[in-house]
């Protein structure tokens, strides 16, 4: 039975994969995780949305509408190209959309780059409904490796000394829960893409290792090197 099941996660993982996710488990766990709340026809915002691919995904396997946000003005072009409705917004300024207007809103490795954090979260609960679902992930200052890392004396993964970096802030799992808490949020799922390695970029490596990976951030989400987390609207 165990067999069996470890390889349903194998073929599913590699059923993810075909749907042009790559390596980027942090994706495809955002869409296992976005699956599972069950929304019927959302609408859906994704806050950092790149080029609009996983903004396009999200909108086919939920069948929502789609909106994109992103402070590059060519992101924004690919985006509108792939059928999202995607505006150039500074996450440090007011959301141009209404009050109460989203079912969920997605933001992926995104919180970590803002300077004003407190008004990316109070906007975003603006634009929930109430309810409404906030899927996040950032890198995790308390991660496992991070940990040793102090440890030994050197400088903790993902974290910035300079703001040119990209990094301004990062959080613990604790500490995100209290951020969230803050401005209206409820942390109802916690996890992290996976415990080592959140992109594996390896393609060489096989799947098992991979499923393993990321069953261990289920399990331990406080330890993985990135949080994933879900919070509803209260």
């Amino acid at each position: 039975m165990q067999l069996l099941r470890k390889k349903t996660q194998i073929n599913k993982f590699a059923g993810y994969r075909s749907l042009d996710l790559g390596n980027k488990i942090y994706q495809i766990k955002t869409l296992r995780l976005a699956k599972g709340l069950s929304l019927r026809h959302p609408k859906i915002l994704e806050l950092g949305c790149a080029d609009g691919s996983f903004a396009e995904l999200l909108g086919k396997e939920l069948r929502g509408k789609v909106w994109g946000v992103d402070i590059a003005k060519d992101n924004i072009l690919l985006a509108k190209a792939k059928g999202v409705n995607a505006v150039v917004v500074d996450l440090g300024n007011k959301f141009p959309y209404d009050n109460n207007q989203f079912d969920l809103v997605v933001s992926l490795e995104v919180i970590e780059h803002v300077f004003d954090t407190d008004n990316f979260l109070r906007e975003t609960r603006r634009v929930l409904k109430k309810g409404g679902y906030l899927i996040l992930s950032t890198p995790n200052l308390a991660s496992l490796q991070n940990r040793i890392r102090l440890l030994l004396g050197l400088y903790p993964r993902y974290l910035s000394y300079n703001a040119n970096d990209g990094h301004i802030f990062l959080y613990t799992l604790p500490v995100l829960g209290e951020h969230l808490k803050k401005y209206g949020f409820e942390i109802i799922n916690a996890t992290s893409p996976n415990f080592l390695n959140p992109f594996i970029t390896k393609s060489w490596l096989p799947d098992f290792l991979k499923v393993f990976s990321m069953w261990l951030g289920d399990k331990l989400p406080s330890l993985g090197s990135h949080l994933l987390v879900v919070a509803r609207k209260i």
